[in-house]
């Protein structure tokens, strides 16, 4: 029982400290989410760590559950989120480094390999990730950190990320908004939540679990609560 109050405390204090603390360059409102996601790992480089998830309840956030995670293999850097972040101690997030965004970032479209017919429980907008979805990673494309339907005629990327795989990793998941809607090229691309291959198995920037628990994610989350996603490593408390 006390490692559970400590542990719900811990994340309450750290809901506070983001949106307090002097990390933040300036003081920006955030959007009136009524669900948060926390995700959090022990430092800057390790790739295991915990999801919290909470809702909104008459003003006051209620504590719903929490799984495991892993982030990427080279653990987070400070991404472009909603605010931006100072702390001169932590790496910076750019493309290609297998860092995961540490900040404060809206939920985009869900996706996965089922049909839309089968994929109607899903309260956020949903996208298949046919054979042809790709996400383009290439930093000189107009179409950069965004979904797209892979036309070689029409392209003018030379880099991407196939969206349909032969593994289960993109079966399901979520577009993070890392980087966007304003796109900085460089800064970080393609950036999920998704499936994980193990718990000691880290991704290129995404945030990865269970199947289980991705699908618990999935049931829960409703873009009409305006749902945020929290990621830092504990040593910033």
């Amino acid at each position: 029982m006390m490692k559970r109050s400590f542990t719900l405390f811990f994340k309450f204090f750290l809901i506070v400290y983001f949106f307090t603390n002097t990390a933040l360059t300036k003081p920006i409102p955030l959007p009136p989410a009524k669900q948060l996601m926390v995700v959090v790992t022990d430092g800057w480089s390790n790739l295991q760590g915990t999801i919290y998830c909470f809702e909104k309840h008459h003003e006051k956030w209620v504590f719903k559950f929490s799984n495991a995670i892993v982030v990427g293999t080279k653990g987070m850097g400070i991404g472009d989120g909603l605010v931006p972040l100072s702390i001169s101690t932590a790496p910076v997030k750019k493309e290609g480094d297998m860092k995961s965004p540490a900040g404060f970032f809206t939920i985009g479209t869900a996706f996965g390999y089922a049909d839309y017919k089968d994929a109607k429980w899903i309260k956020n907008p949903y996208v298949k990730a046919t054979d042809t979805l790709i996400c383009v990673d290439d930093v000189h494309s107009a179409h950069y950190n965004t979904l797209v339907d892979n036309n070689p005629a029409k392209s003018d990327w030379n880099s991407f990320e196939h969206m349909h795989l032969k593994k289960d990793y993109y079966k399901w998941g979520l577009f993070i908004n890392h980087n966007s809607p304003t796109v900085v090229p460089g800064d970080g691309s393609c950036v999920f939540m998704h499936i994980w291959g193990s718990d000691h198995e880290g991704t290129a920037g995404c945030t990865a679990m269970t199947e289980a628990n991705l699908l618990k994610i999935l049931h829960w989350i409703n873009a009409a609560d305006s749902p945020l996603l929290v990621q830092l490593p504990k040593e910033e408390d």
